[in-house]
This record gives structure tokens, sequence and C-alpha cells, in this order.
């Protein structure tokens, strides 16, 4: 088990993943776009962040390259992790799920630098921001020193932007990777902490650290092999697919099959397709 190290929470929501973190020890800086979320950390963590082992900052996390000190955050009013500043985001939620945003915010924002500068550099960095992730990756680039660690969500809508973004982390010295199944992580046997008790994963973790995960780490051209995989099953089964519109028919007929198949997966823990995290490791 790893010494207490600094680690980034980009894209905090409940503090289903902070949690985790602060039960190993870590220090964690962790950012959340949505006010009442934020609201509700800095309540359930008085704690951690009057002993300072947490902070909890209130902004979007977005790239560089904008060059905004707000910017419009669109919450979710029954999906709250699909909070986003990213308007495609926005809109794909709308057209593949038919479930459309409240109307936004504007909050503060900031960059992965400003963070940086501020608290130093994480030992792990998590990025599930909602259609800003590949801005965050991109500015991995302009530090001096970069995270050992950095754990994403890659997102169904393109495989070559999935791709370009594992090559971006292998060009800045991260050689190892590996893809993590997200769905049903909470129905698992969790995680033994240093204090010898069992930690149960909350639904919507990320799971364990990239350092403390069982899964082995593997070469890029693997995890390029096992996204191309992945993508043929989101084309198959994902959110866009004609099997995940038929399940959301209103015609009781063709929705009957694409509904019992799902709840079959759902019931033997079957990710279908699931979502997934990606790994790297310098």
């Amino acid at each position: 088990m790893t010494t207490a190290q600094l680690v980034f929470d980009l894209g905090f929501h409940r503090g289903e993943d902070t949690d985790h973190y602060l039960a190993l020890g870590h220090r964690v800086v962790a950012v959340e776009a949505n006010p009442n979320l934020a609201e509700q950390g800095r309540e359930r963590f008085a704690a951690a962040i009057s002993s300072r082992q947490l902070t909890l900052v209130h902004a979007a996390v977005l790239g560089e390259a904008r060059t905004l000190s707000v910017v419009a955050f669109h919450p979710h009013p029954s999906r709250s992790e699909w909070g986003s500043v990213d308007l495609r985001w926005v809109q794909r939620n709308a057209e593949a799920h038919g479930l459309p945003h409240d109307a936004p915010l504007m909050v503060q924002a900031t960059t992965l630098q400003q963070l940086v500068a501020q608290f130093g550099t994480p030992w792990l960095l998590k990025i599930d921001i909602e259609g800003a992730d590949e801005e965050v990756l991109a500015d991995l680039a302009a530090l001096e020193q970069k995270p050992a660690f950095v754990s994403w969500e890659t997102g169904k809508e393109s495989l070559a932007a999935v791709l370009n973004q594992h090559r971006r982390l292998r060009r800045l010295g991260y050689r190892r990777f590996r893809v993590v199944q997200q769905a049903y992580l909470e129905r698992g046997p969790g995680v033994r902490l240093p204090n010898g008790t069992q930690y149960r994963f909350a639904v919507g973790s990320s799971g364990p650290t990239p350092a403390d995960s069982p899964k082995p780490w593997r070469s890029l051209s693997w995890v390029a092999l096992h996204y191309r995989l992945l993508f043929v099953l989101y084309g198959l089964i994902g959110p866009r697919s004609w099997f995940a519109q038929a399940s959301r028919s209103r015609h009781r007929w063709l929705a009957w099959g694409p509904k019992r198949i799902r709840a079959w997966a759902d019931q033997q823990s079957l990710p279908f397709p699931g979502w997934v995290d990606s790994h790297a490791s310098l």
C-alpha cells in the first residue's frame, strides 16, 4: 500500500472517489462545478476539510486554451453526474438519452496549471469532468513535473479521440496503461485499507487507485485493441445503438426483448456495455 500522497479529484460529484482517497490517508484537492454538490460535500467531509486533509474547490476545470475566468455550467436535473461545461455533451444527453439539462449556471473556472501552482503536482490525477477531460489531458504537456498516475473516463463518442488521448500520454512519458470497467464495482468485495478494515466502493466510484488496482498494466497497443473491440460493442448495444433505442421505445412489442436482455445482464452484473476508465503510469 502506498504512503500518503497528494491526489487531485477533478469531478468530485458526491465524493465517491474522494471518500476512498481519504480513507487511504491521502491528501485530496477535489474540484466540483455544481454548487449544490459542492455544498453537500463540505457538509459530508467537514472533518477532513477542518483537518486540511481535504480541500474542496467549487469551480469548473477547463483547458488552459479557453482563457476564461467564468464559464457556463449545465447541471442535470436527474443525472447529477452528467453536469458539464461542454455543449456537445449537453446536446448528446438530450438526443441520445432523451434527458435534457437544466438552464446553465455561471461558475468560476480553473485549470490544471492553476491548481498545480497553488497545491503542487499530484501523485494521482483523476479526471471525470464530462466532456472537458481531453482539455485537461492536453494541459499535462505544460507541467514541468508530471503526476505519477492519471485516471480518466474515456467516453463512448469517438474511438479516434480515445486513442489520441492515450498516444498523447505516451508521448509525455507514460509507458503503462490499463482499461478498467467501472460497472458494478459497488457489488464487488472492495479493498482492504491500511488499518485492516474492508472498504466497499459506492455507486459511481472509480474503484482502486491505479497504484492499488490488481489488474495488470498493459502496453499501448494492447489498450488500443481493447478499445477497438469496446467501440464495436458501443455500436451494437451502446447508448446510441438501435438496441438501446428499442429498449426505450414506447411500443411494448419493440422494447420487450431488449429490456429483458438488459435486466438479465444487470442481474448477472454483466456490463452492457458498461463504462470504462483508463489508467496511465509513468
